[in-house]
């Protein structure tokens, strides 16, 4: 991946660019951007000097990552960059942490790790390196084409594959549901990183003897024709031979079918056939042409016998048949240009009705430029023989290192020996022809890989539909130092994440996220996060946002942290909102569903199989009769999980969603002061209606004025509605409720308390207001304390210093599933 950042942040524009894998670093460069002046490029993490560094000259691999830093005029002291910077991350800052929640399943451009539909390794390239975390059953990547290879007649095929970043425990290595350890002649590796301070993430892992291996897509099982055998001249002539001599003598009449023989002089061998004396014997042998003349119309051939004569031998008008040895016209196979740059050539040769002798077939090789030509001095050919004696199978890989080195070669086959007429036990077939790269060692990014070597069937060239699978159990930070180790845990997962996107961890809430692991214990089933981020277009608030959904928590920006905070049943609001800090404005709108909301009459949560891991599973529960029960609903509400992997978690989600539908029908939009600043997603706060006083939730609100003895002055007259008395609730300094309600009577001066508690205040010169209230009369204390509670479910400062609000019900109902 190319990016190029037109500020050293990245605030002002950045952009990403695949790779073309074809061309060089520096070319990739060049097509992106018409100017290096005033640029840093970094390779891997290096700093590069583009005019000497000769890595610039290479093709990039699908894991290098290069970034072009751009340094715009006018931005040149630190001071002004730092200033323009610190506005844009303002805004971005605020931008982002006043986003609604995520919904589940934002992960997008799915690996087979997500998807659970047809699980295949898969090449994802110019997407993101997984990142799996918690206990997950996992696919890998391919990071290469797969590589090819005949051992002793057996395919065997080798895979390169990307687990994910970082480190983690490996176990049940399988193909599909078979064990590898089962499975005859396959063998496995793992390249695990090697840690920068103390962070796998941040180092990287070394390959060892690594192919990388380019099919040419013009091979396809190609016949390599044997040469044509030429035509026997059969002729009439005299013939003479001398006993102990290995010479003979043939004259015989000139003619145009001699001109091959002819041509094998002084050295070359011809089939002599011809029989003799009274027995007859049969002459039939390959015999060297010493000489050839022609005179008076009489050509005469001076052959060179395997053996000497046993007798002087001289005979006339015999029948002889004389017919050149070795090959006619040929016709080769190829040339076939290979697709990639390669240091070595590999081809696959088959003989798929076996073998009965030796064939030996000519590879011819060049290299060519830019423009196709051939660059000079670089054609090289040697020939390889194979021989066999079975009407077995034969297959074959041959590897070729060509002595000009690097570059991109053309390559073609002839072969020169003839049919061996054994029925087509010799006919040789040119399964693949691959451009090769050797890697003596490789090194990727801080990422766990496995090579797998399997043996294949032979009619395949590769698996077609790869499923190698593994369990994987991240080790992950703990949230109080940077200790490695494994954990299922979603705030370590979170912390884990924070850190190596290059944030320190003081910039995370980690006493929110211990406060949680504290109440329900670190490693319980509702705190797990089984998932793999694997979508290169997700930023890093969705990627926390995700890990944070399967816990029931939404994440947000308090301040200059991040913090989580978790959908459960909460004791006291963190705020009273009435007319005294809302904003008064009149733009106030209340929602309220009579009906189930979008007519929605239960829940489908879709999470991992727990046991398999491989497929999808479901909760469905049907709310139609007043209770969440099991059962498909007609229009259920579905949500998705695909980081939770346990039963448990899953039915924790759709208990909550199904008591959603039944008892949060009601929604609000109120603008508030400064004083709501504090809050954050997902508090629980009391809204108290300024706009109707005692209204359906019967509740009453105001400021206390004055404080004597058990008599309070409140700042709006009280409804009593003729009862004795009532219950009020009251809020301290920080704006939180102070104690459990409180029976209050009528009073000449006002109201008088029970009780009265603790904290609570009035205006003076430091406090613009005294405590506030909610009265109600005719309900109990539970009814008080549950009356006019709302969750926060958006939160918008505005440019006056107000803050737009968005609430939803509060009602305890809907943590009934919780255990």
């Amino acid at each position: 991946m190319l990016t190029i950042l037109n500020d050293p942040a990245g605030i002002t524009g950045r952009h990403r660019h695949a790779w073309d894998l074809s061309i060089s670093l520096q070319a990739n460069i060049e097509r992106h951007l018409a100017s290096g002046a005033d640029c840093e490029l970094t390779l891997n993490g290096d700093r590069l000097d583009p005019l000497t560094d000769q890595r610039m000259d290479r093709p990039p691999s699908l894991f290098d990552i290069a970034t072009v830093v751009r340094r715009p005029a006018g931005f040149e002291t630190a001071g002004a960059y730092f200033y323009y910077a610190l506005i844009a991350v303002a805004a971005v800052a605020v931008a982002v942490s006043m986003a609604p929640n995520i919904a589940a399943g934002t992960a997008r451009k799915d690996s087979s790790n997500n998807s659970l539909t047809a699980q295949t390794n898969v090449a994802r390239a110019y997407q993101a390196i997984p990142d799996v975390y918690g206990y997950r059953r996992v696919w890998p990547d391919l990071i290469q084409p797969s590589t090819v290879e005949y051992i002793d007649h057996i395919k065997y095929v080798t895979e390169w594959l990307c687990v994910s970043r970082g480190r983690g425990t490996l176990s049940a290595i399988q193909y599909a549901e078979t064990p590898i350890s089962d499975i005859a002649g396959a063998s496995f590796e793992v390249f695990e990183p090697v840690p920068v301070d103390g962070y796998p993430e941040f180092g990287s892992t070394t390959l060892e003897d690594v192919l990388e291996t380019f099919a040419s897509d013009e091979v396809n099982g190609q016949e390599i024709v044997a040469p044509e055998t030429p035509t026997a001249a059969v002729v009439k002539g005299s013939f003479s031979a001398t006993s102990g001599s290995a010479s003979f003598t043939i004259s015989v009449v000139d003619s145009a079918r001699l001109s091959g023989i002819k041509a094998l002089s002084p050295s070359g061998l011809a089939r002599v056939t011809f029989t003799y004396g009274d027995g007859p014997t049969l002459f039939d042998n390959l015999c060297t042409v010493a000489s050839s003349s022609v005179t008076g119309g009489t050509c005469t051939f001076t052959f060179t016998a395997p053996a000497a004569w046993s007798a002087t031998v001289t005979g006339s008008l015999i029948d002889f048949t004389l017919q050149p040895s070795g090959s006619g016209p040929t016709s080769g196979v190829g040339p076939f240009t290979l697709p990639v740059r390669a240091d070595r050539i590999r081809f696959n040769t088959v003989f798929l009705r076996g073998l009965k002798g030796s064939v030996t077939i000519r590879a011819q090789w060049w290299q060519i430029d830019g423009a196709g030509a051939t660059i000079s001095g670089t054609t090289q050919s040697a020939d390889y023989t194979f021989t066999a004696d079975t009407l077995d199978q034969r297959f074959y890989t041959t590897d070729i290192t060509p002595a000009s080195g690097s570059g991109r070669y053309r390559v073609q086959f002839t072969r020169i020996t003839p049919e061996l007429g054994g029925e087509g036990a010799d006919v040789a077939k040119l399964e693949e022809v691959f451009a090769v790269r050797h890697n003596a060692v490789k090194v990727l990014p801080g990422v766990t890989v496995i090579r797998v070597t399997t043996k294949a069937t032979n009619e395949a060239t590769g698996f077609s539909d790869r499923k190698f699978n593994l369990r994987w159990l991240r080790h992950v930070r703990t949230l109080d130092s940077d200790a490695l180790s494994e954990s299922r845990n979603f705030g370590r997962a979170l912390a884990h994440i924070w850190t190596i996107a290059g944030n320190p961890i003081s910039g995370l809430d980690t006493a929110a996220l211990s406060a949680i692991n504290a109440e329900f214990g670190e490693n319980a089933p509702r705190l797990r996060f089984d998932g793999s981020l694997d979508d290169s277009d997700a930023s890093l608030g969705e990627r926390m946002q995700l890990v944070a959904n399967t816990a029931r928590c939404v994440v947000w920006r308090d301040g200059l942290r991040w913090t989580v905070t978790r959908d459960q049943a909460r004791a006291y609001p963190e705020l009273q909102l009435d007319y005294r800090n809302l904003s008064g404005s009149g733009d106030s709108t209340i929602s309220y569903a009579a009906h189930l909301p979008a007519s929605n009459d239960g829940v489908e949560v879709e999470f991992v199989d727990e046991a398999s891991q491989s497929k999808k599973a479901y909760i469905r529960l049907s709310v139609a009769s007043g209770a969440p029960v099991d059962g498909v609903a007609r229009n259920a509400k579905k949500i998705r999980l695909p980081g939770c992997t346990t039963y448990a978690q899953a039915m924790d989600r759709a208990q909550l969603e199904a008591r959603r539908l039944i008892y949060q029908r009601v929604s609000v939009a109120d603008t508030a002061l400064a004083e709501a600043s504090t809050l954050g997603l997902g508090a629980l706060v009391r809204w108290i209606d300024p706009n109707d006083f005692a209204g359906d939730d019967g509740l009453q609100a105001g400021e206390v004025l004055s404080i004597s003895g058990s008599v309070i002055t409140t700042s709006e007259p009280l409804d009593w509605k003729g009862q004795e008395s009532g219950r009020a609730v009251f809020i301290g300094a920080d704006g939180r409720q102070i104690g459990a309600p409180v029976r209050c009577y009528p009073h000449a001066a006002g109201v008088r308390l029970e009780a009265v508690p603790a904290g609570l205040y009035v205006a003076d010169s430091t406090r613009q207001l005294g405590s506030r209230y909610a009265f109600g009369v005719g309900i109990t204390d539970a009814e008080l304390q549950a009356a006019g509670l709302y969750t926060v479910t958006e939160l918008r400062p505005g440019a006056d210093g107000t803050v737009s609000l968005g609430l939803t019900t509060y009602d305890d109902r809907m943590y009934e599933g919780d255990e």
